[in-house]
């Protein structure tokens, strides 16, 4: 280690040589730390994933994007979830009499655990309706204001 001092000012310069050549990592021009290369073989959830020089097996291929496959109908599933909520909300009101858009189901009751309704609240006084814009066209929906 060697002190320089240029125009009060410090500067720390520290060589490290190294006396012994690494040995390179077979089919490598350098010595490759074990930590990041691809293993042969990795244990997952969905199965063994195979690796040949870092490149997945045909099998291995295959399983991962089965496993997309699945991941991706997974989510199309969640994504629709709002969608069936509010189709079942059109059904039902019209099984109770309210199929045109300018009829309404509304709860007199606040709710308990009997009402199949995706998020119902049981603090909560509801009132359901369903807009079709194609047969209305633009409509207004208004709320009257709190009694006092």
């Amino acid at each position: 280690m060697k002190r320089v001092v240029t125009r009060n000012r410090d500067y720390l310069v520290i060589g490290v040589t190294t006396a012994q050549a690494q040995t390179p990592t077979p089919g490598f021009n350098n010595q490759i730390p074990e930590q990041i290369l691809t293993p042969s073989t990795v244990q997952t959830r969905i199965g063994t994933l195979n690796f040949v020089d870092g490149v997945p097996t045909t099998e291995t291929t295959r399983l991962v994007y089965d496993h997309l496959d699945f991941l991706r109908g997974v989510e199309v599933f969640l994504n629709f979830i709002p969608a069936a909520s509010l189709e079942a909300i059109r059904l039902g009101n019209a099984s109770l009499g309210a199929e045109s858009s300018h009829q309404a189901i509304i709860f007199d009751q606040l709710l308990d655990s009997n009402p199949l309704l995706l998020t119902g609240n049981t603090d909560t006084v509801y009132c359901l309706a369903t807009l079709d814009l194609q047969a209305d066209g633009p409509t207004v929906a208004e709320v009257p204001g709190a009694s006092t």
